[in-house]
């Protein structure tokens, strides 16, 4: 029996995936655990694998699609099969799901009919994706007046919002909302397409920027943190790792989280959901865009079990060698900016996550202690909350709680 190959759901946030390349052929031998096509979904590189062993019969989604999770992508033939024997392609995007062409690859597309590039219907009706429709009940923008730019066609989130603010629709726009600046006077230089991993963080960012989000911003003295950093200098050398400040503050927000179950939560749908792990994803820079590796267990984890598990994870992400667990399952991530001297900023949420803590700079400021001037390092954190999820006062005490066991280390020292 045929075996199809589907969009898999890495991860609690993963609603859709581009395909990026096709690994195989159609008519290649693939054996079961080969690669076959690589996909690209919230931050995340992988490769689909085959659960047969056969050849190739069919590929239904042509790179650079993008699919919702479970959307079968083609079919591994077993044997004695021929192409004949599989069923007809699914309509996925407003067209029968037709392969890309290319010199080393003849896909069959059994019972697929011809499409036109950009047409936005299916069977000459209008092709919505679900979260685009629900943008424009709430917008209250009328879907019969509104052209697809998406796949295949399809109303896209984008062209709600364009539509919203009257680009593109024959309706002017508000001054300079959604209006392109004619070249004849600021001619392009470049154009740079939102493909690839930034063509992913920009619709993650777009869904959490929709969500009611509050920032806490404090400050706390974390003199005596920064002197136990420096006096691990010495302990760590052994194990060739020096200290870093964000190491205490994982640290510090592992145990706030144990503490605190309400800011370990994911919101999916009407539900939050209260989760039995501490897992802190940990944001890092990559030339394209950002990364979020995930140290899994941290509250369970020593304070040089987290400085080397940091370590490991940024030397994958330099080498692009992140796997799919090591990419999954946070349930509250961090933030910093401390490096560039930005104190406090608002940090987007990593849905569906309820929380995240933006890390800000540590800096040498005049404080009075006991009646005298003297100088105290101040670090500044700057909480980032689903207001859905959370109120005002709950996720001040949750920070509050983060600033008190950054401002005295004690702890970390047993």
């Amino acid at each position: 029996m045929s075996a199809p190959i589907t969009l898999p759901q890495w991860g609690m946030g993963m609603n859709d995936g581009e395909i990026v390349k096709w690994l195989k052929g159609v008519g290649d031998t693939v054996s079961k655990g080969d690669q076959l096509v690589e996909i690209e979904s919230s931050k995340v590189n992988a490769e689909v694998e085959a659960t047969a062993d056969g050849t190739l019969g069919r590929i239904d989604i042509e790179e650079g699609r993008i699919v919702d999770v479970g959307t079968v992508l083609g079919y591994v033939l077993e044997a004695g099969e021929s192409d004949s024997d599989l069923p007809e392609a699914a309509i996925v995007g407003g067209s029968a799901s037709t392969p890309a062409p290319a010199a080393s690859v003849a896909p069959i597309v059994k019972g697929a009919p011809a499409t036109t590039p950009g047409a936005a219907s299916r069977d000459g009706k209008q092709v919505v994706t679900p979260r685009a429709r629900r943008l424009a009940k709430e917008m209250g923008v009328d879907l019969a007046g509104v052209t697809g730019t998406g796949p295949s066609g399809r109303v896209t989130e984008d062209d709600v919002r364009a539509a919203e603010s009257g680009a593109g629709t024959g309706v002017p726009a508000a001054a300079g909302v959604g209006v392109p600046l004619p070249e004849s006077i600021v001619p392009v230089k470049e154009i740079v397409k939102l493909a690839g991993l930034r063509g992913v963080i920009a619709r993650r960012m777009t869904e959490s920027a929709a969500v009611p989000t509050v920032t806490l911003s404090t400050h706390t003295d974390v003199t005596d943190t920064i002197a136990f950093q420096r006096e691990l200098v010495g302990e760590w050398r052994q194990h060739k790792l020096r200290p870093q400040y964000q190491d205490l503050v994982i640290a510090a927000v592992a145990r706030a989280l144990k503490e605190t179950p309400a800011a370990n939560t994911h919101l999916v749908g009407d539900e939050l959901r209260i989760l039995g792990e501490v897992n802190v994803g940990i944001a890092m820079a990559v030339p394209d865009g950002l990364l979020v590796p995930v140290i899994k267990n941290a509250d369970q984890k020593s304070l040089l079990e987290i400085a080397q598990e940091v370590r490991d994870l940024a030397r994958k992400v330099k080498a692009n060698s992140l796997s799919i667990d090591e990419m999954t399952g946070s349930t509250f991530s961090i933030t910093n900016l401390g490096s560039y001297d930005i104190e406090d900023f608002n940090p987007l949420l990593n849905l569906p996550e309820t929380g995240i803590l933006g890390v800000g700079s540590v800096g040498e400021v005049p404080a009075v202690v006991d009646g005298k001037v003297v100088v105290r390092s101040i670090g500044h954190l700057n909480l980032a909350f689903d207001h859905r999820a959370w109120d005002g006062a709950p996720a001040a005490e949750f920070v509050r709680l983060i600033a008190k066991y950054l401002s005295d280390p004690s702890w970390m020292k047993a």
